[in-house]
C-alpha cells in the first residue's frame, strides 16, 4: 500500500494527538486540523485518504455533516468519540467514504500499548478497518470488535454508571455543606483517592462527563437501575441494622466476582 495520508480533526490535543503521533511513527503522512490551524477540516478532508473525527461529543455531529460530504469512495471516514452509535450513523449517512467507529478505552497520556484496548466497529467496508486494526494490533493494542449498540450498552457501566456514582459523591459532599478542608482532616487514603477523581472530573472538563452521560443512547436505563439500587439500600437499612444489607452485598458478590 502507498504511503497513507491521514487527516485528523482536533488532532492537536486528546487522543487527536495520540493517533497523530503513532500513525506518525508507522510511517503516514498525518495532517492535524484544529480551531488555529490553517488547514480545515474541509480541507483534509479533500486530501487525505484517511479522516479522523477527533473532537468533543457535542461537536461530532457538526463536524461529521460539514466534512462528511467531501470525503468520498475510496477514502475512510473514521471517529474517535466514546459513543459509537449515533457518530457511525452519522458518518454513514454523509459520506459515500468507508466508515470506521473507534474507540480508545485510555486516555492520551498512555505509552505503553500493553494491556490497553481499543474499540473499533465497522461500518462500511474493509479495506480500511483491516489498515487501522493492523497498525494497531502492530503496535501492542488490543482490538475489540464491536458493533456501535454494543459498544454503547457496554459504556453505560463503564462510563455513564462509574462517571454518575462520581458526581453523585461529589454532589451529595457539596450538600452537606461542610467545608472539605474540615473533611481532609479525617480523610483515608481510599477518600482522598476518590476525592482526586472527584476533583478531576468537576474542575477539568465537567463538560465531557455531562455530554458521555447524556448521549448515551441506553443512559435513561442504567439511571434507573442507579435510582432503584438506592431505593432498595435505603429499605434494606430500614430496620436500624447493616445485616440485611450485607447479606444484599454478598449476593452482589457471587454475581460478580
Amino acid at each position: 500500500m502507498k504511503k497513507v495520508t491521514v487527516g485528523i480533526i482536533g488532532g492537536t490535543n486528546g487522543m487527536g494527538r495520540w493517533l497523530a503521533d503513532l500513525l506518525t511513527e508507522q510511517g503516514c503522512t498525518v495532517h492535524v486540523t484544529g480551531r488555529k490551524t490553517r488547514m480545515t477540516g474541509v480541507d483534509a478532508a479533500r486530501i487525505c485518504d484517511v479522516v479522523v473525527v477527533s473532537v468533543p461529543i457535542s461537536a461530532t455531529a457538526g463536524v461529521i455533516a460539514d466534512v462528511g460530504p467531501h470525503v468520498k469512495k475510496g477514502q475512510a471516514l473514521m471517529d474517535l468519540t466514546s459513543l459509537k452509535k449515533d457518530p457511525v450513523a452519522l458518518m454513514l449517512q454523509h459520506s459515500e467514504a468507508e466508515v470506521v467507529g473507534c474507540h480508545p478505552l485510555f486516555g492520551p497520556s498512555v505509552t505503553e500499548p500493553s494491556g490497553h484496548n481499543i474499540v473499533l466497529c465497522p461500518g462500511r467496508g474493509d479495506v480500511w478497518y483491516t489498515w487501522i486494526k493492523a497498525i494497531f494490533e502492530k503496535t501492542g493494542y488490543t482490538v475489540l470488535e464491536r458493533t456501535p449498540g454494543e459498544h454503547d450498552r457496554m459504556m453505560t457501566i463503564v462510563q455513564v454508571l462509574n462517571h454518575l456514582n462520581t458526581i453523585a459523591l461529589g454532589m451529595a459532599i457539596a450538600e452537606t455543606g461542610t467545608p472539605l478542608s474540615e473533611v481532609n482532616q479525617f480523610s483515608t487514603p481510599i477518600f482522598r483517592a476518590k476525592m482526586d477523581i472527584v476533583k478531576k472530573i468537576f474542575t477539568e472538563a465537567p463538560e465531557l462527563y455531562a455530554d458521555i452521560i447524556a448521549g448515551n443512547p441506553d443512559t435513561k436505563d442504567v439511571l434507573q437501575t442507579y435510582e432503584r439500587v438506592v431505593g432498595k439500600i435505603i429499605s434494606l437499612l430500614a430496620g436500624g441494622d447493616g445485616s440485611r444489607l450485607k447479606e444484599a452485598m454478598e449476593t452482589a458478590a457471587k454475581k460478580l466476582f
